[in-house]
């Protein structure tokens, strides 16, 4: 008669306990990084309107004096409760002013095929992204930008970097002259050292180029 193999209660009991500390690891990395996927998204949206601005030239047949209005941009915006957004688009109107971008008039999330626009912190359509919503979607508290922009970032057809949203005074007036350095804010702590998070995109100067701050090579 053959022998019955079986698994003895301290084999049953080692299998669990393994299974229970796999389960914990997995579990542990489904936690967002706020900051990353923040970092991230917003990166990938400045060299989303740089490139737009490398295939579309804004100047104009017509020789408006405005036409630097419509450069490809990326706008920062805080709403009257505190919260922060952000649009990605062309002013093609010229409206210029303090709300200049159109939703139309917006660039398209490549992720999920909505518009990089909103009107407020509060709400959003079903055609805009809600990548859009810093404050919402990643906890951002705030943004200081230094260097060489405020916070609205152009490009033009080079590809070049230039402040201010609203364009105005003679060509190539508003481009950037030093690196432009953006800092975020989260209202999160998330490795527990009694510092909320923080990162910081850098714009540089003549060439557009952006990253992450200790995260170079993204």
């Amino acid at each position: 008669m053959k022998n019955k193999s079986a698994f003895t209660m301290i084999e049953l009991v080692f299998v669990i306990v393994v299974l229970g500390i796999l389960a914990s690891l997995a579990m542990g990395r489904m936690d967002r990084d706020l900051q990353q996927e923040a970092s991230e998204t917003i990166l990938s949206h400045i060299r989303l309107a740089q490139q737009l601005a490398l295939r579309d030239n804004k100047h104009r047949s017509d020789h408006n004096v405005e036409w630097q209005k419509a450069y490809w941009k990326i706008e920062f915006r805080q709403c009257l409760n505190g919260d922060w957004s952000y649009r990605v688009g062309s002013d093609i109107g010229l409206s210029g002013g303090s709300n200049p971008l159109a939703e139309i008039e917006s660039a398209i999330n490549p992720v999920d095929g909505k518009y990089l626009w909103a009107d407020d912190c509060d709400d959003l359509q079903s055609t805009q992204s809600p990548s859009v919503h810093l404050s919402k979607k990643f906890g951002i508290s705030d943004l200081n930008p230094t260097g060489g922009c405020n916070q609205n970032v152009s490009f033009d057809y080079l590809g070049r970097p230039h402040r201010s949203v609203d364009y105005v005074g003679a060509d190539f007036s508003n481009i950037m002259t030093e690196d432009c350095n953006l800092t975020f804010t989260l209202s999160t702590d998330q490795n527990d050292d009694g510092n909320v998070d923080s990162f910081t995109i850098t714009i540089k100067e003549e060439t557009g180029h952006a990253f992450i701050v200790g995260q170079e090579s993204l």
